[in-house]
């Protein structure tokens, strides 16, 4: 969350179209027939989809894409992610619902499209709408206003048809109190616990199971690839003895203003109590009224960050709701603009994002501060030594590169410039020498050479450079048996051992399942029975048990209190049985409802709509223009 807080805060573009609903991928494009037409990508109902539509959508996915991931998208990630096959499913999904909404009666009238339009902020001035900045923002982004009220009214029409089958969902309280048990019924396990180290004893293989074993996987032996390295190395020379002059570092501070100048910090907390757009305007007043509960007690003195603890809908509850330091333009914009309106210690008014209804306690406060040029001279100074240093390393580098090339060996290249060559034995990637082992950059360089190959000038992670040539190299093969006998028979054993404890396991189960008690069948097996804690699915990550002996156990019921199958974990096998359950606390019940609620309405909301658009699907006529996309 608090990622997705800052990475909202950043987008630099003003948002002037109403958020478009994304269906759940549906994966029936491939299916579809092929014969749109020319400038079309799909046909749909006998209504094309342009090929400017599909590029405009494209570009804005892609761009999401690019700002979750930081810059240039790979095109094999592209065509693993399905990018283009995304976009042309989106367009058909969209234009299936728009369909749908003219054929059930929901039209969008010029007063609705107007009354949108004048909601938006981005049109106002002096707080109300205005016709002239209207039609500046549109005209700045070049965008028609008959094209952007049509496309306002495909969005609202979109929006209407959504919101009338979303509608239909409801959500009893017999399901809520299930969910509710579901998640916060506490159970306790009888286990026994069968390692795998305590079945190694006695076993020990002859020389034909030895290699027939070995044979049988011989592949997992195979080594590394080895190889010897010559390299020269330009170490950066940012000593004291490269002259800085008080000119250069009053520019550089003059053109490097901003690298000086600290804005002001906060550090803030919040709790997050979740709620939609797509929520009932009942349940989203149900869930402020809540939060202003909280808001009560943390008034009333109580530590927010307990709060956070007992009521925050967010990651960073486990953490107090602890939101860090940051500045402006880094978070979300009511909160940014609640943290900067608090004194420290002091809590917000109830604010609403996206993501739901927040709390904010300020914690401290960073004050600006610009570096001045007496206390950043130091600084300044070793940086442009630093610069000094890899530019005259680089140059260097250049020269003694081009008598190698020139002399066609590195050992005449450095010899001629008065460079030495420095040697490794044979080693491998995994194990390099001393000397590189703190220098992967240029263990990787050497390992993409072959055998008699000289590298480019590559950059080290000092800030200096080097030369690498391979002399000699040996491709990874697969050792004889005689070389690695102790590792195969240990891998032996470890895999016999394995095999006996898993087959003493699950005979342990079968004499449970045909009614023995645990107890007499581990001191059968010299184990003793162990007890785990009280734990629920809402508490399952505090059990101290591994996450798959958890989910097993709780699928166990009084009926069934025993699981189909053993589980293994971190070379041990566990039997498991349902020792007791207990319902969760009724007390809980007030605090969860309204979450769950809220979590099984949009669970059924979301079905409705794919529910709906597979119908539309398989009812539609729907083309695809080969080669378009």
């Amino acid at each position: 969350m608090l990622a997705l807080l800052r990475r909202k805060a950043r987008s630099p573009v003003i948002q002037i179209a109403i958020v478009v609903i994304i269906l759940v991928f549906i994966f029936w494009l491939p299916q579809m027939g092929g014969d749109g037409g020319p400038g079309t990508v799909a046909v749909v109902n006998d209504e094309p989809i342009s090929t400017r539509e599909f590029q405009r959508r494209y570009d804005d996915l892609l761009a999401q894409y690019r700002d979750q991931m930081g810059g240039v998208i790979p095109s094999e990630l592209l065509e693993a992610l399905g990018v283009r096959e995304q976009v042309v499913n989106q367009l058909i999904q969209e234009r299936l619902l728009l369909q749908s909404a003219g054929q059930t009666g929901l039209p969008v009238t010029r007063d609705e499209v107007r009354q949108a339009v004048h909601a938006m902020g981005e049109f106002s001035e002096n707080g109300y709408f205005s016709l002239d900045v209207y039609r500046q923002t549109l005209a700045g982004a070049r965008i028609g206003v008959q094209e952007f009220e049509g496309g306002l009214r495909t969005d609202l029409q979109r929006r209407k048809i959504v919101e009338h089958l979303v509608g239909f969902a409801r959500v009893g309280e017999a399901e809520v109190r299930e969910r509710f048990h579901r998640d916060h019924d506490q159970i306790r396990l009888s286990y026994l616990r069968l390692a795998v180290a305590d079945f190694r004893a006695g076993i020990s293989p002859t020389e034909e199971e030895l290699n027939e074993y070995y044979q049988a996987d011989a592949e997992r032996y195979r080594g590394e690839a080895r190889l010897r390295l010559d390299y020269l190395l330009f170490s950066p020379d940012g000593d004291s003895s490269l002259v800085v002059t008080e000119e250069q570092i009053a520019a550089y501070y003059r053109e490097n203003h901003d690298l000086f100048n600290f804005p002001e910090q906060r550090r803030a907390r919040h709790i997050l109590i979740r709620s939609a757009a797509a929520d009932s305007p009942e349940l989203r007043e149900n869930r402020r009224e809540q939060l202003r509960g909280v808001l009560e007690q943390a008034r009333a003195g109580r530590d927010f960050v307990e709060l956070a603890l007992l009521y925050s809908e967010d990651a960073t509850a486990t953490d107090g709701g602890d939101l860090g330091y940051f500045g402006r333009g880094e978070m979300v914009e009511p909160i940014e603009a609640a943290a900067f309106a608090l004194r420290p210690g002091e809590i917000s008014e109830v604010v609403e994002t996206s993501f739901g209804f927040h709390l904010v306690k300020l914690e401290d406060i960073k004050s600006a501060r610009q570096i001045s040029l007496e206390e950043a001279r130091q600084e300044i100074a070793q940086k442009l030594r630093a610069e000094r240093g890899r530019q005259l390393a680089f140059a260097r580098a250049g020269d003694v590169y081009e008598e190698v090339l020139t002399s066609g060996s590195l050992a005449r290249g450095a010899e001629a410039t008065g460079e030495k060559v420095r040697g490794t034995t044979l080693f491998k990637r995994s194990q390099p020498p001393a000397e590189l082992a703190r220098r992967q950059e240029l263990v990787a360089a050497a390992f993409r050479l072959n055998q008699g190959e000289l590298s480019s000038i590559v950059p080290t992670g000092d800030g200096g450079y080097a030369i690498l040539f391979v002399p000699e190299r040996e491709e990874p093969m697969i050792p004889p048996l005689a070389e690695i006998r102790a590792r195969v028979a240990e891998d032996f054993i470890n895999t016999r051992a394995r095999e006996a404890a898993r087959l003493a396991a699950e005979d342990t189960l079968a004499a449970l399942t045909e009614g023995r008690e645990l107890e007499a069948v581990a001191a059968e097996l010299g184990q003793r029975v162990r007890q785990s804690g009280w734990f629920a699915r809402a508490t399952a990550t505090t059990a101290d048990l591994p996450s798959s002996v958890v989910e097993a156990g709780l699928r166990l019921s009084e009926k069934s209190p025993l699981p189909p199958r053993v589980q293994a974990a971190d070379d041990h096998y566990y039997v498991i049985r349902l020792a007791e359950r207990r319902p969760g606390d009724e007390g809980l019940f007030a605090r969860w409802a309204e979450p769950i609620r809220a979590e099984l309405l949009r669970a059924k909301q979301e079905a409705l709509l794919d529910s709906w658009v597979k119908h539309l699907a398989g009812q539609a006529d729907i083309r695809l223009t080969q080669g378009a996309f």
